[in-house]
């Protein structure tokens, strides 16, 4: 899969972004305190409907629905949306996902082109949680 454009709204620190790899390598810094977790967070919440930093031991209180959200904005208000190159997709295809419907991801081509990557993102999420201690 590669990653054409990137668009993060009200999730976690990010009020809006939009990043634009055009399916090149994407390198992230900045000082702490900056967004880079929170970009990291919102692509596993677009391909998982969960945010793994969240979840799992010693997260005890901590919700999507409550810290998954920017502190300005609702749940309906956020949600990430990427537009990505499969090899088996004649076309780009774009997916959605909003944090009142964390269960629901919107794809604009069939889904089953994508099972393969969200289950590995779902395993490598699941890892990360299980392995937090």
């Amino acid at each position: 899969m590669k990653l054409l454009e990137l668009e993060i709204t009200n999730v976690r620190g990010i009020k809006s972004l939009v990043i634009r790899p055009q399916g090149q390598n994407l390198l992230i810094w900045g000082p702490n305190g900056s967004g880079k977790s929170a970009v990291v967070d919102s692509i596993d919440f677009l391909l998982t409907g969960k945010i793994s930093r969240l979840m799992g031991p010693g997260t005890s209180g901590i919700s999507l629905a409550r810290h998954g959200p920017h502190i300005d904005a609702t749940q309906a208000e956020a949600f990430v949306r990427a537009v990505v190159e499969l090899p088996a997709a004649a076309h780009p295809v774009e997916l959605r996902r909003c944090m009142d419907t964390a269960d629901q991801l919107e794809c604009d081509a069939d889904i089953e082109l994508l099972r393969p990557i969200l289950g590995l993102a779902e395993r490598v999420s699941m890892s990360l949680r299980v392995g937090r201690s």
